[in-house]
């Protein structure tokens, strides 16, 4: 585990984000975005999230088997990583790719919308 002074800069969640993992998970069956969805904004981008499948499957109305399905197309798929394992069961957090979609959009926040200059007028003296 990680001190708080260790811990990389947290990943922004944004709408774009989500957004972006509709557009990108729109091939897979439409659980898998419903549980890829809860994984990303049940804790910190990046961090493990404690609740088990079963937790999932109730929060997100669906059953246990189609989670359990979900979230091996979600890691066989990059979307989705296994952190840790207690007893026989595991504890995912966010893959590599929501990762990667997420550190796109911060980047693209951080960059000036545009910059202004003040060109000289004919005819007007520099007072």
């Amino acid at each position: 585990m990680t001190s708080p002074a260790m811990r990389p800069r947290e990943l922004p969640f944004s709408a774009d984000l989500m957004r972006k993992l509709l557009e990108e998970t729109a091939d897979l069956p439409g659980a898998d975005y419903r549980v890829l969805s809860f994984y990303v904004t049940a804790v910190p981008l990046g961090e493990t999230v404690r609740e088990t499948a079963k937790t999932v499957a109730g929060t997100v109305k669906i059953t246990e088997g189609t989670v359990s399905k979900s979230i091996g197309r979600l890691v066989a798929n990059g979307w989705l990583v296994p952190a840790y394992r207690v007893g026989g069961v595991p504890f995912y957090r966010a893959g590599d790719r929501v990762l990667e979609l997420a550190a796109v959009g911060d980047q693209q926040a951080e960059q000036p919308l545009a910059t202004v200059s003040h060109l000289p007028m004919r005819g007007v003296s520099d007072e």
